[in-house]
């Protein structure tokens, strides 16, 4: 019952966080990356200091222990994750994102999950990655001429990949110190403050003022259920089915994307999606097979 919860809240976190490559895309073309990063968390973390209030959770206080595990949660994926895919979007194209950052990202917190938190792959699982990743592949159905910039673009959604392989593993300490809000929380209001200074520098701040609704609407979305909601979904599912399991559900992300897209943008949904996006979910079910726990967990 446990894990069929953690299903359901992985595939609830999955759908938001997919959400953001249609608001992100309206909004990236008119407003600077930094601006919209910044704007992003400070909304994610209003929200969720409110939450906090609204449910009368009890305060859990940081002491000097705490900064850096904090810290780290805060400059990893909602600081370095989403600044470098930002710029990665203005050098390349969107589909090179879509395969290095949820493609790797999972791949490289299942390597650095064995010898942190102690949780092994697998063969099934392996096998369960690989095929899902396959599938990624069919649905960004990557090709055409190479563009100028594309290669320094794709370096950073590299970099970017590697920032979101660190968050679950500092986030999983984190949510056994704090709850997933909490956790989430102090995350969000650390990469408000580390971006303010740069989103100031790089004078976006006019622009906006005169945004259209649309970017405000996206902004918002960024803010809400593409951060606040979706990282507390995504934390809750990890305590309860651990790092490894969890992280497969990354590979549903552009899987919602896609879905999306052709709901909001009107993109054209082809028969290679259609397969690729079969072959994700079959990825899914036999990593959920084969995954294993981590000793902690089994005991």
């Amino acid at each position: 019952m446990n894990s069929r919860l953690a299903y359901v809240l992985l595939t609830l976190s999955s759908l938001a966080f997919g959400g953001t490559w249609v608001s992100g895309k309206l909004a990236v073309g008119a407003l600077p990356p930094m601006l919209i990063a910044t704007s992003r968390f400070a909304i994610a973390s209003v929200l969720l200091w409110g939450w906090t209030k609204i449910r009368n959770l009890p305060a859990q206080r940081l002491t000097g222990h705490d900064l850096p595990l904090i810290l780290l949660m805060g400059l990893s994926a909602p600081v370095g994750g989403t600044v470098f895919f930002l710029y990665g979007l203005r050098l390349a194209p969107a589909s090179d994102g879509a395969i290095i950052v949820p493609g790797i990202g999972p791949i490289l917190t299942a390597v650095l999950a064995w010898p942190i938190l102690h949780e092994r792959i697998g063969r099934l699982g392996a096998i369960g990655f690989a095929t899902a990743l396959l599938g990624l592949f069919f649905i960004v159905n990557p090709g055409g001429a190479q563009a100028p910039g594309r290669l320094p673009g794709d370096v950073f959604f590299l970099v970017g990949a590697v920032c979101w392989a660190i968050y679950p593993l500092a986030g999983k300490p984190a949510i056994k110190r704090f709850t997933p809000v909490m956790a989430t929380l102090y995350a969000m209001v650390t990469a408000t403050l580390v971006l303010i200074p740069f989103a100031v520098a790089e004078a976006g701040w006019s622009k906006l003022v005169s945004a259209s609704p649309i970017v405000i609407v996206s902004l918002l979305y960024l803010g809400t259920f593409g951060t606040a909601v979706g990282f507390v979904l995504y934390f809750e599912g990890v305590s309860r089915i651990g790092v490894i399991r969890s992280g497969a559900f990354a590979y549903l992300i552009p899987v919602c994307g896609v879905i999306l897209s052709v709901i909001i943008l009107g993109e054209r949904l082809t028969a290679l999606t259609v397969a690729g996006g079969l072959l994700v979910l079959c990825g899914l079910w036999i990593v959920q097979r084969g995954g294993r726990t981590s000793r902690t967990e089994r005991t």
